[in-house]
């Protein structure tokens, strides 16, 4: 008679993708923020199931990819911010192996832009 493997029903939990590190980078203070554009942004991040308790916020006009290495992020969603020598909006780009989405400001986002940028957020989520 063969004997199962002592280990396999060690784990009875289900497995779940965990998600690599989020930075949001914001062109105002966070305090500057209207709760409508707060609102906007946890629904944003809702969208592709995640919660401004999960991802980390920069506040920077203009940033580099350098500037976060130390936090190894895996994507890094701007809003109103530019990032050096970049100027393509509401499209993936990758750089370093970090997935980068640009987007204007939260208050600025009409139909048209929050529909291009969930079709660049569905690329990476």
């Amino acid at each position: 008679m063969v004997q199962p493997f002592p280990l396999e029903n060690l784990y009875q939990e289900e497995l779940y993708r965990i998600p690599g590190k989020v930075i949001v980078v914001i062109s105002s203070p966070w305090d500057e923020i209207t709760s409508d554009d707060r609102t906007l942004l946890s629904k944003i991040l809702g969208s592709v199931k995640l919660s401004l308790a999960a991802v980390q916020i920069k506040v920077s006009p203009e940033f580099s990819i350098n500037e976060f290495s130390a936090l190894a992020p895996t994507c890094i969603l701007a809003f109103g911010a530019t990032l050096k020598n970049i100027s393509k909006k509401y499209e993936r780009i990758s750089i370093e192996d970090i997935s980068v989405i640009l987007a204007d400001e939260l208050k600025e986002l009409d139909d048209l832009k929050k529909r291009s940028l969930w079709l660049a957020l569905k690329q990476i989520f």
